[in-house]
């Protein structure tokens, strides 16, 4: 079922009009082969690099602490569409139960608890693309493909 419902587009102030497909709907047409439903954190410097900067090792810690855990899927920085600068945004990817689970995880981040970053989640199906790797064990390293 499509609806037509009102949204604010986050580069342009003023309200546009949108249509909506929901998800079960798109589920379905697409197959869902992979069915792997993941949280997409966008995290955005709220106080500029610096305050991103005081956090990183706090954030780091953390972030181990949750690919520990097998609940971190990604993160990683967010360069200037230049790809020459880091302005304190980052993405990460969380595996959660829900959208409350994935903000509880985005809530222990230490660079957000502290206001250095703000966040948005939004659900992620995995649905096309690869991923492949390659394991040295006798040099303990691997390649991302």
């Amino acid at each position: 079922m499509t609806q037509n419902c009102e949204a604010q587009h986050a580069d342009n102030e003023e309200l546009i009009e949108v249509d909506r497909i929901e998800a079960p709907k798109v589920i379905e047409d697409s197959g869902d082969p992979v069915g792997l439903k993941l949280y997409v954190v966008t995290s955005t410097a709220s106080r500029g690099a610096d305050a991103v900067q005081q956090h990183l090792q706090d954030h780091f810690a953390y972030l181990r602490e949750l690919e520990d855990r097998g609940v971190l899927f990604a993160a990683g920085p967010l360069w200037t569409d230049d790809g020459e600068y880091f302005e304190g945004d980052g993405m990460l990817i969380y595996r959660a139960s829900s959208v409350s689970e994935a903000q509880a995880i985005a809530d222990g981040d230490p660079m957000h608890a502290s206001g250095a970053r703000t966040y948005r989640i939004r659900p992620w199906l995995i649905h096309d693309g690869n991923i492949g790797v390659r394991v040295f064990l006798s040099q303990s390293r691997h390649e991302l493909l």
